[in-house]
């Protein structure tokens, strides 16, 4: 029985910490993408100047490069969460307190409809490459035209 008590204590602690990391984590990917689309956002602001080709094909690379950049750090942290969300899950059920929840967590998941469908991790990716997506046209579109 006292064997417990110091490995429950680090198991909490390591709880708190799987937590604190995931969060860390969403926070990382959703400033990217607020980054990637702000960068676009500028990219537009900019070829709206019509300064010509020699400025926008840089910066619609520069985009593209951002996006591509943020799909794979969306891609890298869904796939640690997944990791955390099980360990966290794992400490849960060793502490007890996993079935105590898990009712709680089904009711909000009924209820959460579509936007608790849509606002995901993956959701975050697919922003990212659809970001992506848009600059490969500006990009065309600016070779294309030479404008």
């Amino acid at each position: 029985m006292d064997n417990e008590k110091p490995l429950q204590k680090v198991m909490l602690m390591d709880l708190e910490l799987q937590w604190k990391d995931h969060h860390h984590m969403r926070d990382q990917t959703w400033k990217t993408l607020a980054s990637t689309i702000g960068l676009l956002l500028g990219a537009v602001g900019v070829g709206l100047q019509q300064p010509g080709y020699f400025v926008m094909i840089p910066i619609y690379i520069v985009v593209l490069c951002c996006a591509l950049i943020g799909w794979a750090v969306s891609t890298h942290h869904r796939l640690r969460q997944q990791q955390k969300f099980k360990m966290i899950e794992l400490y849960e059920r060793e502490l007890g307190i996993l079935d105590l929840k898990k009712q709680i967590i089904q009711e909000g998941d009924a209820r959460a409809g579509l936007p608790g469908r849509i606002f995901t991790g993956n959701f975050i990716g697919f922003m990212q490459l659809g970001i992506g997506f848009i600059a490969i046209i500006l990009l065309a579109r600016t070779l294309w035209l030479g404008a």
